[in-house]
């Protein structure tokens, strides 16, 4: 149910901008998020390539190893893969400069919770690496 949500345009749309087999489209995008409307606001790629659609956009990560990685967005303002999905619900906090992409999602408790799942998903399980013992000279 997680993946459909997160694929489905007219739910989760998430793979607009994470799409398989990384998660990611290695975009730039503003999504919003509450330090944006702020005065000393980061204003992202567009400090490197000054494009108004770039202002406050910041490389799409790769949700590969995703809950390994947190707090999530790049000032650190959601600190569990649940604020990153009410984030998204919301359609984002400052809708200055927003990428077009983001908007509301309108999920229920549990279509949330199924993505989240989904993106725990993600995360492999590491197999501990024993090195050779080389023989004695």
């Amino acid at each position: 149910m997680g993946f459909r949500l997160f694929e489905d345009p007219k739910k989760g749309n998430c793979a607009i901008c994470h799409q398989a087999p990384n998660f990611t489209n290695n975009g730039f995008h503003n999504i919003g998020l509450a330090s944006y409307d702020q005065t000393t606001a980061d204003m992202g790629r567009f400090t490197i390539k000054p494009l108004p659609s770039l202002k406050g956009a910041f490389k799409t990560p790769t949700l590969r190893e995703i809950d390994q990685t947190g707090p999530y967005f790049h000032d650190g303002s959601s600190k569990t893969l649940e604020e990153v999905v009410v984030h998204y619900n919301k359609g984002g906090v400052t809708k200055q400069d927003l990428s077009p992409d983001i908007k509301p999602l309108n999920l229920s408790e549990d279509e949330q919770k199924a993505i989240v799942a989904f993106m725990h998903a993600l995360t492999s399980t590491h197999k501990p690496v024993t090195l050779p013992q080389l023989p004695p000279n």
